[in-house]
């Protein structure tokens, strides 16, 4: 066992191994705490996602630090710090100086409510202190979650969040189209390494999202899915500094992905409850790609894909 929390369960980790041979994995717990008007004790009980903590290990997997509480964010709500986890799932990048980028997510508003604003956090020593980077999303209607994080060979830092419009659409539009146009990428990038973020925009469908850089330059983009027609998980392989992140279009119809660069992962999942893909490059340039799988039988788990270039 690498880790567990005395108050409840672990979720959303994200595992990276850092250029000083460590492996550092950040995850956020499930406390069980009583529920409002119980009794002392606790007749019923309920589960507050949040509380972010980390591990390392020195030693290859063979031994684990004691969990590490992120510090509090200023001006969030320190008792929800974010309902669904403080910090993100697949997003850790080193600077050539050093430091570490996390983005993240939070809320300053009571009871964990949305809208959540995008910040980021910062590591000075490899990840053993963490301080507060300031916010670097928000918007007043629109939530942000789940970010995915890369830095391009110019520089270049791009980051992809989850995002949640909150807008009404065109009611004419068939459903398949008004679920494509609501479930989309918003992104920021900084060229002066996270010292300033340009506005965020929308940009590719579909989340949560995951980018891998390829030994060849390029990014492997991953994204889940859930359309009607397209439960799963999409990829795409971009450019090296990831200018069809840029260009996206904001409204459109499903497209017909048979003539698309996109790569069906997998498209049958049984419900939204899907994607959240992870990927990595084998040894042979072939990608393994991870993601969460519902099945009709109403079971839920991790499927892998092998993806290869022809």
């Amino acid at each position: 066992m690498i880790t567990s929390d005395p108050c409840g369960g672990i979720i959303d980790r994200g595992v990276h191994t850092l250029s000083d041979g460590s492996i550092f994995i950040h995850c956020a717990c499930t406390e069980l705490v009583p529920a409002e008007g119980s009794e002392a004790h606790g007749t019923e009980w309920v589960s507050r996602r949040g509380k972010p903590f980390w591990v390392r290990s020195c030693d290859d997997g063979v031994t684990w630090t004691a969990p590490k509480r992120f510090p509090p964010v200023p001006a969030a709500n320190g008792n929800h710090l974010a309902k669904h986890a403080g910090v993100c799932r697949s997003g850790l990048i080193e600077l050539p100086d050093g430091r570490l980028l996390m983005p993240s997510k939070a809320t300053e508003r009571p009871e964990a409510e949305h809208v959540y604003f995008g910040m980021m956090r910062i590591s000075h020593n490899m990840g053993e202190t963490w301080e507060y980077g300031g916010r670097i999303a928000e918007d007043p209607v629109a939530h942000f979650s789940e970010p995915a994080i890369y830095r391009a060979p110019s520089g270049r830092i791009l980051v992809i969040f989850r995002c949640h419009a909150n807008q009404l659409q065109d009611e004419s539009l068939p459903l398949r189209d008004r679920q494509y146009n609501s479930r989309f990428q918003a992104l920021v990038t900084s060229d002066d390494d996270g010292e300033t973020w340009t506005p965020w925009k929308r940009s590719v469908h579909g989340y949560p999202a995951h980018m891998l850089g390829l030994r060849d330059g390029r990014i492997f983009l991953t994204v889940g899915t859930r359309w009607e027609g397209q439960a799963g998980c999409l990829a795409r392989v971009l450019d090296p500094e990831g200018a069809e992140l840029e260009t996206a279009p904001i409204y459109e119809t499903v497209p017909n992905l048979e003539a698309t660069p996109d790569v069906i992962i997998q498209s049958d999942s049984f419900s939204n409850d899907c994607g959240y893909p992870w990927s990595v490059e084998l040894n042979d340039g072939r990608v393994l790609v991870v993601y969460w799988h519902h099945y009709p039988d109403n079971h839920r788990g991790i499927e892998g894909a092998i993806v290869a270039e022809k």
